[in-house]
């Protein structure tokens, strides 16, 4: 079994990229994404889109560099009730204080994954079954063939798409959905299995700061290259060629950001207690701060009024400090989820259920 030990670089790196998957939806629930090319915020805005769009990428590789070792089906169930309980508050206090919702849409709000409330835990749902089967084969392929795989992955569902986005214009095939599914999930949880497996393993290894250095460039001249397309092609539907997640310039930045993060050692325990406090808060933060974006009575008008009015100097700043703030305000309202549940003892419930549910399966399994 391969073993590594908690690596503080990739919990910073969640919590980073939650910042960034946050600029995203500032950006493109503000609308302004949608600015007419050449405004005064116009560059920036993209140069922001472009810089941050590797983030969902950054999460499916963390799922698997920490997943393949271990598997857990209470996990799941843990994450079912999370979803449940900010979807159903968010919803009660709207039916309450604006009766938008109707009483079928309010018990709808127990199924989460039913209603489609959040692309990213639908598509994690569907491929958390698979892991079991996926697991075995990160641990017991040959590097070589492993190594083969992902590269043939990145050659048919990242390449190509750029060929044929080229080509044909449309390369939306079902089974990706450009990068919103859980195909594209299973594909990113392979390479981060090949990078915990065989590149993150030796953690004696020792990294200069060159190594530092050359993966902030790689990343840089990525996010630049995708930008500078994206400026060529503005007057033509490919323009997002490469500001999308299939893109191969985002699987590139994404990679080197996990290389970076991941070999960074902190001497101070205020950093690991830090890291250890927004770490296991982080993933709710987008359980929470979408509903805030998205739902009128509760932050929206407000908040994109704010956006708008902001001064497009220094704009690629305050959007980041925004995107900080808005993180920490989430990470504080999930703290107090965190204590609730604790005192429930869901996590306890969560394991009571998947020793049930074994048992159940075990013992019609033994009927047959």
């Amino acid at each position: 079994m391969y073993y590594m030990k908690r690596n503080y670089g990739i919990d910073l790196l969640r919590i980073v990229s939650m910042i960034n998957v946050l600029i995203l939806h500032i950006n493109k629930y503000s609308k302004q994404i949608t600015l007419k090319y050449n405004s005064p915020k116009y560059s920036s805005i993209w140069l922001l889109q472009t810089m941050s769009f590797w983030a969902v990428n950054g999460f499916g590789i963390i799922s698997g560099i920490i997943g393949y070792k271990k598997y857990k089906f209470s996990n799941l169930i843990y994450l079912w009730i999370q979803t449940c309980f900010y979807s159903t508050l968010f919803n009660l206090i709207i039916y309450f204080k604006s009766n938008l919702y109707s009483k079928k849409y309010l018990f709808l709000s127990l199924f989460p994954i039913l209603i489609k409330r959040h692309w990213y835990v639908n598509a994690y749902f569907f491929m958390y079954p698979l892991l079991p089967f996926i697991n075995y084969g990160i641990i017991n392929v040959n590097k070589k063939i492993f190594r083969n795989i992902i590269l043939l992955l990145i050659l048919f569902c990242s390449i190509w798409d750029v060929i044929g986005s080229i080509l044909i214009g449309n390369t939306n095939y079902n089974f990706l959905n450009n990068g919103y599914s859980s195909m594209w999930l299973i594909i990113l949880y392979i390479i981060g299995g090949y990078i915990g497996k065989y590149i993150l393993a030796n953690e004696q290894q020792k990294t200069n700061l060159f190594y530092f250095v050359i993966l902030i460039l790689i990343y840089l001249s990525s996010s630049f290259f995708s930008l500078k397309i994206f400026f060529v092609l503005q007057r033509t539907k490919i323009k997002r060629i490469f500001i999308k997640y299939l893109s191969p310039t985002m699987i590139i930045q994404s990679i080197s950001l996990v290389l970076f993060f991941s070999r960074l050692k902190f001497k101070y325990n205020i950093f690991i207690k830090f890291i250890s406090f927004f770490t296991p808060l982080t993933f709710n933060v987008t359980l929470i701060h979408q509903r805030l974006l998205k739902e009128n009575f509760l932050f929206k008008k407000k908040f994109l009024k704010l956006v708008k009015e902001l001064h497009p100097k220094y704009l690629f700043f305050k959007i980041y400090g925004l995107a900080i703030i808005i993180y920490i305000l989430c990470s504080i309202i999930d703290f107090f989820r965190l204590l609730l549940f604790k005192i429930l003892k869901i996590r306890e419930l969560s394991i009571f259920v998947e020793r049930k549910i074994s048992l159940i399966i075990d013992q019609i399994m033994h009927d047959n």
